[in-house]
């Protein structure tokens, strides 16, 4: 062993009796048939102390335990002989179990001996039922009885008792958390590293932050990962070596009533019996059904399954690792990095987005002697029972009002960030007292989204129209927002484009073009290149008026050289402005409507500006007209409402469908269809966020509703320049806006339009003032019309119209009734 150093004594004085040396643990690593926590479990009960003595009295003991208890190949006579002589043995090894039918009783098996029709008791079999999914190592007392033989048709083996190699002190977790508080940062991360096996000093902050996320499934209930990379670099060691909790299914057929419940004896299955379930050599996993893919697909959704009639709840996590047979940038440029996967879920989609985490297996290194380490860890079946309390708790309490992910997150990419946050806040920061800096908070959400934007990202490559936008971000307190990338992305983007040429130079293909992430980060307060009228956009956009110009853009009408059509260009002043807004341009192109402007392409010039091409519309501001310059006949005026309110209901989510939907997701009803239909309500649906008189055309069609530069999804918290103050309702929230906000402005649009130019509130603000009755200013007002008005910009939510579908009803009816 290695001199003791400053942890050693640490630990040894914070944990004193839960610890071991792992190089003792190494030293029966291999030369008995069992896995490196059974070796521990013994090394705990004898050697848990610093005084060499005693560790050495102690080791001399687990020694001829394990000696004398273990069967290595070619020993199983032996034992055999040693239980008839004796009456009985003692060995440890891996207990199974099964009903046979033709007798209707427990049979028992024992690998190592060979045997797999040995009696076992019921009351033994219930007590321990984990020996019937897949078993579990234990000392095993196996009773010789000639007499049961000769009955039983030639089977004199019985198990007389069962002692599972696994720790059941209930306050373990108490323990761990009293002790956390003597540690730094640094120095817990190295013993959690030195307690699985690793010496943390031969390691890089990021190859540790690897094998730190290789625990989360011990810690988060139902947490799904997957870990593809080369070979040895130790992907299946904590799921088979560290801890009793875990069960590794090893490459090969899975059946269905192994892993969730036998119909025919109503047995639960893995995912029920153990935390984590992890499938090793993924690629040549498959299930004895079709219909197993299916029935996992829908448990790592919402951790339920049914067979039969019966739904069955279990927090039994799924994990799967392999191996690529390349490097990393070789399988991307191959094809996608789930491509190790087994047929059924290698371009599954919607089985990739079940998965909370994909771990770059590719930044651990590969494995030799000098990775392990030599000095003190704790106990492994310590570590497991601690692991095992936690998933009972949670720390995201401790990141409410820190931490906002950003607008573009699904429902999906929300649940899994948050997962990953909370298992490693737990691992690092077990105690739900202790304070979390926020530089912590950082880290762990910056390591959740990468390795889920990792799965988006492969989703991406598979079927881009769905997924084509992966950008993941989020924000810590006032810190500036932060965009997340994956390393081995941006190096292939990097490596693709010097080979296949700049990007954006096609409109061809459904996902439109985007920044590198190192682009989007120093372009920052950047400002693009100054055009005039007769100049080229990116060799095809002749420049031939300039339409306008806002915070981060301007706007040009152009000739499109190719198409020999007038469109508007509008020109980002950097690569950040256009990310801002790349997910709602791609929404947008989705979007066919005639009133609402078409957006054709987004693209980059040859000088590196990022710019969109959507339709021009020749027309009048209906800023002329809201401001009482000039006028609309009254039902000109509501014809405008209309075209934007049908506007709105195309971009808009059924607001009323989703908040039922909330609410079944909080009360945790949502079936998985309903969960599907969440998701897609979630992202899919927009709020423009300004609609004012200056962003509606009126043209000889109909009023077209432009300019989407802020527009978020519902819900969303958003960073970005609110809207006009005139025509927010005095009631929204500037930081995660609704349709209310945009059936607010429409209402007041209308209200001018109907009467003036004079805004409903006093010097046009909502805010902290009262509606002014439409009555008072044009008495000859339809009240019906009049009625319509007050409640669209009333200013409460609760007293305004929900939807733009209800409030376009109530206006047609208002229409009507004043009798043209």
């Amino acid at each position: 062993m290695s001199a003791l150093d400053d942890l050693d004594r640490l630990a040894a004085e914070a944990f004193e009796g839960y610890l071991v040396r792992k190089d003792l643990a190494q030293q029966f690593r291999g030369q008995y048939p069992v896995p490196t926590y059974v070796g521990e479990f013994l090394l705990g009960r004898y050697c848990a102390t610093t005084d060499p003595d005693e560790i050495a009295e102690g080791l001399a003991i687990v020694e001829r335990s394990m000696k004398e208890r273990t069967v290595r190949p070619g020993e199983e006579e032996l034992f055999k002989s040693r239980a008839r002589e004796k009456g009985r043995v003692k060995i440890i090894d891996l207990l199974r179990a099964r009903l046979d039918a033709k007798s209707d009783a427990y049979k028992a098996e024992l690998p190592s001996l060979q045997l797999s029709d040995i009696h076992i008791g019921d009351d033994l079999v219930n007590e321990h039922d984990r020996m019937l999914t897949g078993g579990f190592y234990a000392e095993v007392t196996l009773e010789y009885i000639a007499a049961l033989g000769r009955d039983s048709g030639g089977q004199p083996f019985r198990v007389d008792s069962v002692r599972p190699i696994q720790m059941s002190t209930r306050d373990a977790l108490d323990t761990l958390i009293a002790g956390r508080e003597r540690f730094t940062l640094e120095r817990w991360r190295g013993l959690l590293l030195r307690s699985v096996g690793f010496e943390p000093s031969r390691f890089s902050r990021r190859e540790q932050d690897v094998l730190i996320a290789r625990m989360l499934p011990f810690v988060v209930p139902n947490y799904n990962a997957v870990e593809l990379g080369p070979r040895g670099t130790g992907k299946s060691h904590l799921f088979q070596q560290v801890s009793p909790y875990a069960h590794l299914v090893s490459g090969g057929k899975a059946t269905i009533a192994n892993m969730f419940v036998n119909n025919a004896t109503g047995r639960r299955g893995l995912v029920a019996q153990y935390d984590v379930v992890c499938f090793d050599e993924v690629s040549g996993v498959s299930f004895d059904t079709k219909e197993g893919v299916n029935i996992l697909k829908g448990y790592m959704e919402s951790g339920e399954f049914s067979r039969g009639k019966e739904s069955i709840r279990a927090d039994g996590g799924v994990v799967m690792v392999g191996n690529f047979d390349v490097d990393v940038a070789e399988q991307l440029r191959r094809g996608h990095l789930f491509g190790p996967m087994p047929k059924e879920m290698r371009d599954d989609t919607a089985f990739h987005d079940r998965i909370h985490a994909y771990l770059p297996g590719w930044d651990v290194p590969k494995l030799d002697p000098s990775y392990f380490s030599t000095h003190f860890g704790f106990v492994s079946d310590f570590l497991a029972e601690c692991w095992s309390q936690m998933r009972r708790t949670s720390r995201l309490d401790a990141v409410q009002g820190r931490l906002e992910w950003g607008r573009q997150l699904s429902g999906r990419d929300r649940k899994a960030a948050n997962n990953t946050v909370n298992g490693l806040l737990k691992l690092l920061w077990p105690n739900p007292e202790q304070e979390i800096p926020d530089e912590a908070i950082a880290w762990s959400a910056e390591l959740a989204l990468e390795m889920r934007r990792r799965v988006k990202e492969q989703q991406a490559f598979i079927g881009a129209g769905e997924f084509g936008n992966v950008d993941l971000s989020y924000r810590v307190g006032d810190a500036p927002e932060r965009i997340v990338y994956c390393d081995e992305s941006v190096k292939h983007h990097r490596d693709r484009d010097s080979v296949g040429g700049k990007r954006g130079q096609t409109t061809s293909g459904e996902r439109i073009p985007e920044p590198d992430p190192a682009e989007v980060e120093s372009s920052r307060g950047t400002k693009a290149t100054r055009y005039s009228v007769g100049d080229k956009i990116a060799g095809r956009f002749e420049i031939l008026s300039v339409l306008g110009e806002g915070g981060f853009s301007k706007v040009y009408r152009v000739l499109d050289d190719v198409e020999m059509e007038e469109r508007a260009l509008k020109l980002f002043d950097n690569a950040y402005g256009y990310e801002a807004v790349r997910r709602e341009i791609a929404a947008l192109r989705k979007v066919r409507h005639p009133n609402v402007v078409e957006v054709f392409w987004a693209g980059r010039s040859d000088t590196g500006d990022w710019y969109l091409i959507t339709e021009y519309i020749e027309g009048e501001s209906l800023a002329d007209y809201a401001g009482g310059g000039k006028h609309l006949r009254d039902r000109e005026a509501i014809d405008v409402a209309l075209d934007v309110l049908d506007a709105l209901v195309a971009i808009h989510p059924d607001s009323v469908r989703l908040e039922q939907l909330d609410r079944k997701n909080r009360e945790s009803e949502l079936s998985e269809a309903e969960y599907d239909e969440w998701m897609d309500l979630q992202d899919k649906g927009l709020v423009h966020r300004d609609i004012k008189p200056l962003n509606v055309i009126l043209t000889r069609t109909g009023a077209k509703l432009l300019d989407f530069n802020i527009a978020s999804r519902v819900g969303d918290p958003v960073h970005t320049q609110s809207g006009t103050p005139p025509y927010q309702a005095p009631d929204a929230d500037l930081t995660r806006w609704d349709v209310s906000t945009d059936l607010f402005a429409v209402g007041v649009m209308l209200y001018e339009l109907l009467c003036n130019g004079t805004h409903p509130y006093p010097n046009g603000r909502p805010a902290g003032h009262s509606l002014i009755d439409p009555r008072t200013i044009r008495t000859d007002l339809p009240s019906d019309l009049a009625a319509f008005l007050m409640k669209a910009c009333a200013p409460e939510r609760d007293e305004r119209f929900q939807t733009a579908a209800e409030m376009r009803e109530a206006l047609v009816a208002a229409r009507g009734s004043r009798g043209g």
